[in-house]
């Protein structure tokens, strides 16, 4: 008793009953703890989701939710708090270019920056469907002399490809140096095992472009390329491949629209190269030699080529295509069958409608993939909030992938405006500076347009489930 006197009046009484309290308060948080955790962990997680619907719903630019995102997974409580009641700034509105008469040889100062040296082509011929790019291929397939190359993202065996392959027996029969790159993935649903086999059976050397290995990082990367050389005097381009609904023999979606265009000249060696390029790439042991250049291959219709590979680097058709959009003065019209553009190609066509030029866009109004057309259903109506006009084809699917500027200038590609093809795969086109040409697509656009109807009215849902479709553009 002595003892718990002295202890009671003497100065170590706090400190033991502050040992007492800790002593207390750690088995009482042992006890309690586990139980709060579950709680704690749960609302943590909900605010962090709450956070995460409500970035990924905002209009903001992709760049900012990306990055907004990345702070809510590391910081799930601060960052979440921080994301809910930080405003991003509005990306800087830069004055729309005006380049006047020497915006051609602005965008030929792009290519040859890119290695892509500017040339000259005797003719061009747009053709606003595919049937009748077929007459005219199948036509010049007949009079080949020394050499036929195709390249082509899908390949499936049917009407318009029976007629092609008769007429490319018939060419490697007379000496004809007759080749087809087909993508892998995209003829892979389309095409048998042997089909290469099978052609050389005819005469004609065949194979498959990035081969699928799984797992790798490029699966994704495809070459979406469309293209045709013959003699290295002729070249076709733009948004046809080798299967029947592109010529209208088999009904997809309704009316399958599409484009191309053919070139005569200097141009068509480019597309040779390309070609050469991706067969050296995928068939080293077999060589292939390029025609030497005609002497009438020179024309004065002014032709940049345009191409990009399935790799990483400098993207060449992503900056012409936003120089055409940044440069034009009066009018812009654009065909595409996905719309997902990154946020300077976006400011671009806004900062033109913003400008007085007459920006239209046309998009299928039937989808073949529901949900990349929810996506471009998206931007379309953001981009007609900003003063571009927006019109849907009615007849079926817009395949077509073209655009004309000012009445001179035409670029038909095998680019869509999303990220795939903008970033991603390989494609290829032709932009050509030709009033006549240039009307042709324009009255192409006008007859589609006048018959298009208007973009559909979006609920708050499906406003906020597109924008959340859009964090996964890239993938689409």
């Amino acid at each position: 008793m002595r003892k718990l006197r002295r202890l009671a009046g003497g100065r170590l009484l706090p400190c033991v009953l502050l040992a007492l309290f800790f002593a207390l308060a750690a088995i009482a948080l042992s006890v309690l703890l586990p139980r709060l955790l579950a709680p704690v962990a749960m609302v943590g997680a909900l605010l962090s989701l709450a956070a995460a619907l409500t970035v990924a719903c905002s209009g903001e630019p992709e760049e900012y939710k990306i990055s907004k995102l990345i702070l809510i997974f590391l910081l799930p409580w601060t960052g979440a708090a921080l994301c809910l009641f930080w405003a991003s700034p509005p990306p800087p509105a830069a004055p729309h270019a005006a380049f006047g008469e020497g915006r051609m040889g602005r965008a030929f100062s792009l290519c040859e920056g890119c290695g892509l040296a500017p040339s000259n082509a005797r003719s061009a011929t747009y053709f606003p469907v595919g049937k009748d790019m077929e007459t005219a291929l199948l036509s010049d397939l007949k009079t080949a002399k020394r050499c036929v190359f195709l390249q082509y993202f899908i390949v499936e065996r049917g009407t318009f490809f029976t007629a092609i392959s008769e007429e490319l027996s018939a060419c490697a029969k007379r000496g004809v140096d007759v080749r087809l790159l087909y993508d892998d993935f995209g003829s892979s649903l389309t095409l048998p095992r042997d089909f290469a086999r099978s052609l050389a059976r005819l005469g004609v050397q065949a194979s498959p472009v990035r081969k699928l290995r799984f797992p790798t990082r490029a699966a994704g990367r495809r070459d979406h390329r469309k293209l045709a050389v013959i003699d290295g005097e002729i070249a076709y381009t733009g948004g046809v491949n080798l299967a029947d609904e592109y010529i209208g023999a088999r009904l997809r979606f309704g009316h399958w629209k599409d484009s191309a265009v053919r070139i005569e000249g200097e141009p068509a060696l480019r597309f040779a190269e390309i070609f050469a390029k991706n067969w050296r790439a995928e068939c080293p042991a077999v060589p292939i030699e390029i025609p030497q250049k005609p002497q009438n291959a020179v024309g004065n219709i002014p032709c940049a080529v345009v191409s990009d590979d399935a790799e990483r680097g400098a993207r060449t058709g992503k900056k012409l295509i936003e120089m055409l959009v940044s440069s034009a003065e009066k009018t812009l019209y654009l065909n595409t069958p996905y719309l997902a553009p990154d946020a300077s190609l976006f400011e671009s066509l806004a900062r033109a409608a913003a400008c007085g030029v007459d920006v239209r866009l046309m998009l299928p109004r039937i989808p073949d993939k529901k949900l990349p057309y929810r996506v471009s259903l998206s931007y379309a109506r953001e981009l007609e909030a900003r003063g571009v006009k927006v019109r849907l084809y009615t007849a079926g699917f817009l395949h077509a992938k073209s655009l004309v500027s000012d009445g001179t200038y035409a670029f038909v590609s095998s680019y869509n405006l999303d990220f795939r093809s903008l970033y991603l795969q390989a494609e290829c086109g032709a932009l050509l500076e030709s009033a006549p040409l240039a009307a042709d697509l324009e009255r192409d656009f006008l007859g589609a347009w006048k018959d298009g109807a208007p973009l559909p009215a979006a609920n708050a849902f499906s406003r906020a489930w597109s924008r959340l479709l859009r964090l996964f553009a890239p993938l689409l």
